[in-house]
């Protein structure tokens, strides 16, 4: 089952429906109303023409309830949106086995752009692109192609590395621990950036870093299992990379007395008991990423280069929480001056063996 969501919020009412895709997908997206004139939908002469958006979609594998990646990219779009006045097609849950289909309807349902939320989708858009001659952004890797296609890419180790330094100032045992989901090239990124963060700080610490699975985005119950071993191996910061694995963090987090989160890319608030856990999260901010390429779609420079999240540009930052002390944040607001200038610059590790090397190395102050 797949769920629509079309509209732009505070302009025109939301409007979901869900439909079954037995068989070949039938999917039937309502028209809605624009607030930036009249244009024609899904159907450019020419892959590089300036065009005037009036109506856009997102397509997620899973939905918002991951806290996650998921969360991110619908949230942001959904900003996206409101903040330029347009329309736009939410697809949640679209999982993967039929991604080109999806991106090629929604198209054809009116959507002038089209957000490919997952790198695993990179193949798929660039041929939708070619085929409907319709701007798609894609996730992680991939060629941007003037007119067609351009590229996101995070630059996660930043925000991992204030992460890290959050963790460092606030574990008692000295011992921190990082799970992820998935041999995800962010996650990778992240978990190097966010070692070098902690060792920043105190380089006697000890990191703990854990998989769940080499695909296991979703496992709540590996991811709980695995988290319990390392707070079992004398964690008391748990820096947590999931998607809906995150669930299964959070529950072996809220049973373990002492015991501080760290979440990535959304806010996992809503998914606590107990709030106070949390001590931070690396949020990922695609909003203005979104409101850029719609604005590079229109002057018909879209493709001619890709996009990037960091810490300088506001793409990347840490959830403020009770946790963050002042003299946290002092410290936090130190390191992204040094990331800012280029006398910081943390490792993007692309490989679980590259982010132990970087462990096990414990580069600090």
């Amino acid at each position: 089952m797949f769920t629509f969501t079309s509209g732009s919020r505070g302009r025109t009412a939301s409007r979901v429906a869900v439909l079954a895709t037995a068989g070949a997908l039938a999917l039937s997206l309502a028209a809605c109303s624009s607030g930036r004139g009249d244009t024609t939908s899904g159907d450019s002469t020419a892959a590089a023409e300036a065009t005037t958006v009036t109506k856009f979609a997102l397509v997620a594998p899973e939905n918002e309830s991951d806290f996650g990646w998921n969360q991110a990219g619908l949230s942001g779009a959904q900003e996206a949106a409101d903040e330029l006045g347009i329309d736009v097609t939410l697809v949640p849950d679209a999982g993967w086995d039929n991604a080109e289909t999806v991106l090629g309807q929604v198209i054809d349902g009116g959507a002038q752009f089209v957000i490919a939320h997952a790198s695993g989708y990179g193949v798929a858009a660039t041929s939708v692109a070619a085929d409907k001659k319709t701007p798609i952004l894609i996730q992680d890797a991939g060629e941007n192609i003037p007119g067609q296609i351009a590229v996101t890419q995070t630059q996660a180790q930043e925000g991992g590395y204030l992460a890290g330094i959050a963790a460092a100032m606030t574990t008692k045992s000295k011992t921190i621990g990082i799970v992820v989901s998935a041999d995800d090239l962010n996650w990778f990124k992240m978990s190097a950036g966010f070692a070098e963060g902690v060792y920043s700080v105190d380089p006697t610490i000890n990191v703990l870093y854990t998989s769940v699975g080499p695909a296991a985005y979703a496992d709540a119950a590996g991811g709980k299992t695995a988290t319990e071993q390392l707070i079992a191996s004398g964690a008391d910061v748990i820096f947590g990379m999931g998607d809906g694995a995150t669930h299964g963090y959070l529950q072996a987090v809220e049973a373990a007395p002492g015991v501080k989160y760290i979440a990535d890319i959304g806010d996992v608030t809503s998914g606590l008991s107990d709030p106070s856990v949390l001590l931070t999260s690396v949020l990922w901010n695609y909003g203005p990423t979104y409101v850029q390429a719609i604005k590079d779609v229109e002057a018909g420079t879209f493709g001619e280069q890709g996009y990037e999240l960091t810490v300088e540009n506001g793409g990347l930052s840490l959830q403020e929480t009770d946790n963050l002390t002042s003299t946290i944040q002092s410290a936090i607001d130190k390191a992204k001056a040094g990331i800012a200038d280029g006398s910081i610059v943390p490792t993007p590790a692309s490989s679980a063996d590259e982010v132990n090397t970087v462990i096990a190395a414990k580069k600090g102050a």
